[in-house]
């Protein structure tokens, strides 16, 4: 079942709920004041037939005229009451009910009829209600009026019940079709957008990284989605890119060095050339560095699957940082540059060996990339719980369009790949490595023909 249908099911069903629970309660408190007020309005009868009554009574308690009374009586018999007077000692004036017993009989039991279509199992029974006939004070009659109670309702309040009713139905049809309408409309609303998603999320199975979902959907989760998956698509699409460079990459590095060692190793087995000691040793040290290429790949990917086991101890950065220059001073030296640096006491827990692989690693760069009579600046600081590295040259630069992937496999600024300026272009990609296994960042800022600056933290 779609998330469409889903929605729209549950809209009706909460609708049918709300509803049915207006419709019950409404009915209810409605009978409950409808009743009231029908047997508010019996009392209020029975109190006008008193008042009649007492219009034909003397002050002696004699019946002043027997016609009216008769006339009383018969409209109270057609209101479903019996009238009956008796006087201060309990004898009989007047019943009703002698003249016309049958046709009360039959009324009361129409009336009776009557209640119980409406309410089935209503306990109704025959009631009478004593009320006494005053004259200047003084008690002369009393009327009995026997009627069916405890309420009863007539042929306009049965017709007005039935309208009430049918009103309420309307407009309960009525609310359910705009509560289905409503409900569509809301699905389409929520469906439609992470339908889209969901044929932009086929496209990235397909392989197609390239389009973006570039609409707003009025939904925080929803937006959070499509931001979810234009990021998967960038992230993919950068990913296969680079698998790309990286396969053009790697046959590139590999091919140069195997290359030389077979165009040397035919030459000497067609006897072009002698092997001499010197031609040997050069296919050595290419077998020596194509050897030490795949190890420097294979710690690569190492230290990105989380194999890397980091030995972590407490050691002094600020240390470490002297100790790796120290290592440099012949080049610092003869590169004619000027070290200056600015280095607070600051303790870290990391591991030893692969932190200050990070810092040879940016001093050999800066070293190798500064120009003649240059300088270095070099500092680190404490941050919170974080310590900062920083290293600045006054080198050749690197251009706003190599700069954000100097930390990928095997990129080298130098297009041409000489290798007089520097190694395999995996320097970088490994420290980047070592400091985000240790739970630190790793960024550089450059002007192309100006110089770098490059910076690493990682927790203190």
């Amino acid at each position: 079942m779609s998330l469409k249908i889903k929605l729209a099911i549950s809209y009706l069903l909460l609708s049918l709920f709300l509803v049915g629970a207006l419709l019950i309660t409404a009915n209810y408190f409605l009978e409950e004041e409808f009743q009231s007020y029908i047997m508010e309005s019996q009392e209020q009868k029975n109190l006008n037939y008193v008042d009649l009554v007492a219009e034909v009574m003397s002050q002696d308690g004699e019946i002043l005229s027997e016609e009216i009374l008769l006339h009383i009586g018969h409209t109270a018999l057609q209101d479903g009451m019996v009238l009956m007077v008796n006087d201060v000692s309990h004898q009989e004036l007047f019943c009703i009910s002698t003249a016309n017993s049958v046709i009360y009989d039959t009324m009361l039991e129409s009336m009776q009829s009557q209640m119980e279509s409406i309410y089935p199992g209503f306990k109704g029974e025959y009631v009478e209600k004593n009320y006494e006939v005053m004259k200047s004070g003084t008690k002369v009659a009393t009327v009995t009026l026997g009627y069916y109670g405890p309420f009863y309702y007539n042929d306009a309040d049965v017709q007005f019940l039935q309208v009430l009713n049918r009103v309420f139905l309307i407009v309960a049809i009525i609310f359910l079709i705009l509560a289905i309408a409503f409900g569509f409309f809301m699905a389409e609303k929520i469906a439609g957008p992470i339908r889209r998603v969901i044929h932009k999320t086929k496209e990235i199975e397909d392989g197609n990284y390239e389009n973006r979902l570039e609409f707003k959907s009025k939904t925080r989760e929803i937006d959070q989605l499509i931001h979810s998956v234009n990021s998967l698509a960038e992230t993919l699409h950068a990913q296969q890119n680079q698998k790309k460079r990286l396969a053009k990459d790697y046959a590139h590095e590999l091919r140069t060095p195997l290359t030389t060692i077979q165009s040397n190793l035919e030459a000497m087995i067609d006897k072009i050339w002698e092997p001499t000691p010197e031609r040997m040793e050069s296919c050595r040290e290419e077998v020596v560095r194509l050897t030490r290429m795949i190890s420097e790949i294979e710690k690569i990917d190492r230290i990105e699957n989380d194999t890397l086991q980091l030995k972590k101890t407490e050691f002094d950065l600020d240390e470490l940082i002297q100790q790796v220059l120290i290592t440099f001073q012949p080049e610092i030296n003869a590169k004619k540059l000027s070290a200056n640096m600015e280095l607070t006491a600051c303790k870290v827990w990391a591991d030893r060996d692969k932190i200050k692989q990070v810092l040879i690693n940016l001093v050999s760069n800066a070293v190798k990339y500064s120009k003649e009579g240059g300088s270095l600046e070099i500092s680190i600081a404490r941050q919170g719980n974080m310590a900062k590295f920083k290293i600045k040259d006054t080198g050749i630069g690197i251009s706003k369009e190599d700069l954000p992937h100097i930390f990928e496999h095997l990129y080298r600024a130098d297009k041409s790949r000489n290798r007089s300026t520097g190694g395999s272009g995996i320097g970088l990609a490994i420290a980047s490595a070592i400091i985000e296994a240790h739970g630190g960042k790793i960024y550089a800022e450059s002007v192309e023909g100006v110089g770098s600056l490059f910076f690493f933290t990682i927790p203190r």
